[in-house]
């Protein structure tokens, strides 16, 4: 016969509940002790403490008394069908956790990016993360830079039609250069310097102070086919390049060089 050996106060002290609770336990016949003292004080015995265990796994899982009554007590299901359903819960209580990082990790990274909109907002005006996901990389390039304080500085207040009508001049921008590109038309056309001054303003206007030897940085960048330039060439291979070339000409000649 089992020995009935481990008081209430002895289980409290190994479990790390309190005797109350193991009371509450008893009477809502959750967990009732297999026997009594002499003097009526109860006593757990190894199988009470196994499924003392068990009913703490549930309630870590965050499954209600009466839930977990209901499955330790189906005598269809064994030992390791329990085993399997906490296995299967912690599984599942993971694959949240992991999912509420990875949005802190975008909020955090928004943040970086100077961006205060929402996460449906953000979606709706950048049809993804690639942006977010690439600030981290961004404050490690250029973290330490006047422009990069200056752009975090004005993007943070910036509201979602800003952020949708800087969308749409990039967009227009970057698609003229695409099919000036496309067109043969070389980077050095007055009008491609046209669309290159644009682009300069455009960044002036809405992130930070670009006269043309920081454009020319920029360019580089660009040429280097980091980040923005990957972007472009995602658009139209070769792009980066040409972007690079026409700034670089547009550099000369708004200086007369």
């Amino acid at each position: 016969m089992e020995p009935i050996e481990h008081t209430v106060g002895l289980v409290a002290q190994l479990t790390g509940i309190s005797v109350r609770t193991l009371h509450h336990y008893d009477e809502v016949g959750l967990l009732r002790p297999s026997g009594r003292s002499a003097t009526g004080y109860r006593l757990y015995s190894n199988t009470d403490l196994e499924r003392l265990q068990r009913i703490l796994f549930y309630r870590e899982l965050d499954l209600g008394l009466d839930d977990i009554a209901s499955v330790l007590n189906d005598p269809n299901l064994s030992d390791e069908d329990h085993l399997r359903r906490q296995h299967d819960l912690l599984r599942e209580r993971i694959a949240r956790h992991r999912a509420m990082v990875a949005l802190i990790d975008k909020e955090l990274a928004a943040r970086k990016a100077g961006i205060a909109l929402t996460p449906a907002e953000r979606l709706e005006v950048f049809g993804g993360d690639r942006l977010i996901d690439s600030a981290d990389e961004a404050e490690r390039r250029w973290g330490h830079t006047p422009e990069f304080a200056q752009r975090r500085e004005r993007t943070a207040h910036y509201s979602k039609q800003d952020w949708l009508d800087i969308r749409t001049e990039q967009r227009e921008i970057h698609q003229g250069l695409a099919d000036a590109m496309h067109a043969g038309t070389p980077a050095d056309d007055q009008t491609v310097m046209e669309l290159a001054e644009r682009q300069r303003l455009h960044l002036e206007r809405w992130f930070h102070d670009c006269d043309y030897d920081t454009h020319r940085r920029l360019a580089e960048e660009y040429r280097a086919n980091r980040r923005l330039g990957l972007n472009y060439d995602d658009m139209a291979s070769g792009l980066s390049r040409y972007i690079h070339d026409a700034i670089l000409a547009n550099c000369r000649h708004r200086e007369g060089h």
